[in-house]
């Protein structure tokens, strides 16, 4: 099952990247780019981003994409996965039957779900280094982000701001994301 949390915690650190709003970047434009911070989805600045920011925003999206192309394989055997672990859980509550007087375990049920278990963990350990990957691959875009929101901290400096929005070129400022329940960062 450590398997199963190191995914977990990568696709919890993709799925925060993911919830960004993408656009096209433009490498040559960079004080086309800027961030907009909200509160309560009003718009409270709308400022350029520094070169800095920038190159740090534009770092972070190439992160985002090569997260994506390492979690392919890991989609690709995610059904196989979920197969394991329900035949685990099946097997486990077949094996192991208990009342207000009784606890019955079925012994040839358990032996059937450690033949499973056996078979989902060497099936995890063929695909073990792509689940490294990508939880490699998340803290690269921890770090990343990081940087980028170290970038534009001093623009938004003195604001009072619960979400914040990056504009990449010809884009303009939207609150179809917003949601006055939560603190996020929209890219």
């Amino acid at each position: 099952m450590k398997h199963s949390t190191k995914f977990l915690i990568s696709s919890l650190v993709s799925l925060v990247v993911c919830q960004v709003v993408v656009a096209k970047a433009d490498n040559n434009a960079s004080n086309d780019y800027s961030v907009v911070a909200f509160k309560n989805c009003e718009i409270v600045s709308h400022q350029a981003i520094t070169e800095q920011g920038v190159k740090a925003y534009l770092g972070l999206q190439q992160q985002q994409q090569k997260m994506h192309r390492l979690e392919l394989p890991i989609q690709g055997i995610e059904q196989e996965m979920q197969q394991y672990t329900d035949s685990i859980e099946k097997l486990t509550k077949l094996a192991i039957q208990e009342t207000d007087e009784s606890l019955y375990i079925d012994k040839k049920l358990m032996q059937q779900q450690k033949v499973v278990a056996k078979e989902f963990d060497e099936f995890m350990q063929k695909h073990q280094q792509d689940f490294d990957a990508v939880e490699a691959q998340g803290i690269v875009i921890g770090r990343y982000a990081d940087k980028f929101s170290d970038s534009i901290k001093d623009t938004l400096a003195g604001f009072d701001y619960d979400q914040v929005q990056v504009l990449t070129p010809g884009k303009s400022p939207s609150t179809s994301h917003c949601d006055k329940s939560l603190k996020m960062i929209a890219i």
